[in-house]
Formats: structure tokens, sequence, C-alpha cells
């Protein structure tokens, strides 16, 4: 078994919330073997990737993805709000 655990902290809880709620659906087509837990403590949000029969490459390239789709989230969100 693998596990990967990531905290990463944004300005507020309110923006957590928010990008917890845009990727949300991105994980429910996780690959078998893997789980993915996502939670908001406050401003931080953390990450938990675990794998069972799955190979760390799996591991990894699900990572990158989640990855890739907090950035966007986190973009679309800073524009909507205004920012650059």
């Amino acid at each position: 078994m693998y596990e990967i655990a990531i905290e990463i902290p944004l300005t507020s809880e309110d923006l957590c919330l928010s990008i917890l709620n845009a990727v949300k659906p991105d994980n429910i087509s996780a690959p078998s073997g893997i789980e993915i837990e996502m939670v908001c403590h406050g401003p931080i949000l953390r990450v938990a990737v675990r794998g069972v029969g799955v190979g760390v490459l799996t591991i990894r390239n699900t990572v990158d993805d989640i990855f890739m789709h907090l950035l966007s989230a986190y973009r679309v969100l800073r524009l909507l709000a205004g920012g650059v």
C-alpha cells in the first residue's frame, strides 16, 4: 500500500471549500485501487491519496492529475473574484 498526504495552505476557508467542490467530481473516476480523500480544515486543503494493489507510478500520475485540477480550479476562482 502506498499513501501520500499533502496539505495546501489557501487564503480562506471559503476558497478551500470552493476548490474542494470544484474538483470533487474528478475524484469519482479514480483508477481502481486508488482512494482519494480531500477535506478542508479552515483554509488548509488536506489531500490523501491511497493505493492498494497499484504501482507507484499510478499513485504519482493520480497526484499529478489532482494538482492539475486543483490549479485549474484555483485559477478560475481567482479570475471570477477579479484577480489576475
